[in-house]
């Protein structure tokens, strides 16, 4: 035998058995055992699957055919966030929706309802709307061929000259929609699965304690295009691996290599994860309970401008989470008794099958969507939202319209962001190398940890389970 053949032959196979978290620290059960009062059973649930060994094939993010693929089989059969109900309060509010090549109207018909129509002159093929916005009705730009807001024909320019076409039966054709959480979805298939059948035990995980998205406010809304496919910038923020190089300034107060990935067997279009806060990262060299206390204190209690004492007979988890539940209840007008400190503390982080990502708890109110840019493999939107909780009594500035930055343009351009925008900067600094990366790389593609890119070999999997599904 070869030399080359004999390494392959003894180069390990991997367990083939369910991937395990780090075994060299606490885990986030382990954690949840320290809590001081009860532990709501949704964060006591946990999964893991082996999902194979296989690189991630290079071509899935570089490959105008593959992109073609995900547009014909996926995108069309997929139930996708197109806006939140927020977006279009009043009668007549649309926005326009895209994805790639499909655009479709999405409209609050009538109080209580909304619809979403491809944006689609019957006529010519002129798109109706280009941007969001208000109407009475649909009229085509072009040659005035008009639609009411429930989709049906009102006019058809000179009717004479077109017997053949019945005007009660020339409605704009429509997609599915569905509500969940705030968020409007829509769906391109004809007789697609129920949405609250996709979205599995999401909404039930939800309704823990408050933490529902329904009725936020939302404060936040800014749109970024990345020089990237939409899957590189997906998969940098479903995973907590990328922290000890991409995000050494908050090592001293997370536990990154101790995060809790669910990937649940019986789940077809979610995972999550959690990720601890208030331990410091093995990655780094270890520090006192006080230095991880005073550096996560920066961040969880910003408006605190003291040396911050340690308490006595408090882990420093447990001081940061007394120092956030105090900051909520403070500054947000949040009651936040009975929290624990995970939910007030951790990144407790859901992916819904394909592009949205939602935090839960109370750690921060941001969201993602990744939505690919029209028919650019090599470019891709993220979207930033932050969904803040409505307390009684309190306004809020809330934004209807995104701000919206170029490739050029970075994340702290965005002064709503906050301190989150360099956070977003310094993961923006690798989604375009990975690309380019990826189009230069020798060799069949990714290879990812069995555990901690555990979420990602799942998103593909689902994603394979679409595109080998004959259409029809």
């Amino acid at each position: 035998m070869s030399d080359r053949r004999r390494r392959s032959a003894d180069r390990p196979r991997g367990t083939r058995t369910a991937p395990k978290p780090n075994p060299n620290g606490p885990t986030v059960q382990e954690l949840l055992e320290q809590e001081r009062t009860e532990v709501p059973p949704v964060l006591r649930k946990t999964g893991s699957v082996f999902l194979g060994e296989e690189p991630i094939g290079k071509e899935r993010y570089t490959s105008q055919a593959f992109f073609d693929r995900e547009m014909t089989h996926m995108w069309s059969r997929v139930w996708q966030m197109a806006c939140r109900a927020d977006d279009i309060p009043a009668v007549g509010d649309y926005v326009v929706h895209r994805i790639g090549d499909t655009s479709l109207l999405v409209v609050r018909a009538e109080p209580g309802r909304i619809r979403a129509f491809y944006n689609v002159c019957l006529h010519r093929g002129r798109l109706l709307r280009e941007e969001d916005g208000h109407a009475e009705e649909f009229r085509c730009p072009f040659h005035a061929f008009t639609w009411r807001l429930d989709g049906s024909c009102k006019q058809i320019t000179s009717q004479w000259d077109f017997e053949y076409l019945d005007k009660d039966s020339f409605g704009l054709p429509e997609v599915h929609v569905d509500t969940w959480g705030g968020f409007v979805f829509v769906n391109l298939d004809d007789d697609p699965e129920p949405l609250q059948s996709y979205l599995e035990d999401v909404p039930a995980d939800y309704a823990t304690r408050g933490w529902s998205l329904e009725g936020r406010a939302k404060t936040v809304h800014v749109q970024k295009v990345n020089r990237c496919n939409w899957k590189v910038a997906l998969e940098a923020f479903i995973e907590s691996f990328h922290v000890l190089e991409t995000h050494p300034g908050i090592m001293p107060y997370i536990g990154d290599a101790y995060t809790q990935y669910d990937v649940w067997p019986d789940k077809r279009h979610s995972t999550r994860m959690i990720v601890p806060r208030g331990i410091h990262s093995p990655h780094m060299a270890p520090i006192s309970d006080l230095e991880v206390y005073r550096s996560g204190a920066k961040v969880y209690a910003p408006d605190q401008t003291r040396e911050l004492e340690l308490p006595e007979g408090l882990t420093p988890r447990q001081a940061m989470g007394d120092l956030r539940r105090d900051f909520l209840a403070r500054t947000a007008g949040i009651d936040t008794s009975g929290l624990t400190d995970c939910e007030v503390l951790d990144t407790i982080q859901y992916h819904i099958f394909p592009n949205l990502v939602c935090w839960a708890g109370w750690n921060t109110f941001m969201m993602y969507r990744f939505l690919p840019n029209g028919t650019d493999v090599d470019s891709s939107i993220m979207e930033v939202m932050f969904l803040v909780p409505r307390v009684e009594g309190r306004r809020y500035e809330e934004r209807r319209e995104p701000t919206r930055l170029t490739a050029d343009q970075k994340y702290t351009d965005a002064p709503e962001l906050g301190r989150t925008g360099g956070v977003f900067e310094e993961d923006t600094s690798n989604m375009a190398a990975v690309h380019k990366g990826l189009k230069a790389m020798k060799g069949p593609g990714a290879r990812l940890a069995s555990y901690q890119e555990n979420r990602i070999r799942f998103f593909h999997a689902i994603l394979d389970s679409y595109l080998e599904r004959p259409l029809g």
